[in-house]
């Protein structure tokens, strides 16, 4: 059985690039005592911050794009 257009065929920049405009991560950190959330893309750039969970998936949400918490 052969595979189609598999995973396995990508070379290691289109692997990178897959989900960079579909999915949005959010890290929170502390920074003088206060918490903050971090968005970054699925390639690690950092592009914005919210001053909470909630705030950091509205604006992931209003670009059409899917939330994950990073740890």
């Amino acid at each position: 059985m052969t595979e189609p257009n598999g995973v396995r065929q990508l070379n290691s920049r289109d692997f990178a690039a897959l989900g960079l405009f579909d999915i949005a991560f959010v890290k929170p950190v502390t920074s003088d005592g206060e918490e903050n959330f971090e968005i970054h893309t699925a390639d690690g750039k950092l592009v914005a911050d919210a001053p909470s969970w909630e705030a950091a998936v509205s604006l992931i949400a209003e670009n059409e794009m899917q939330a994950a918490r990073i740890q």
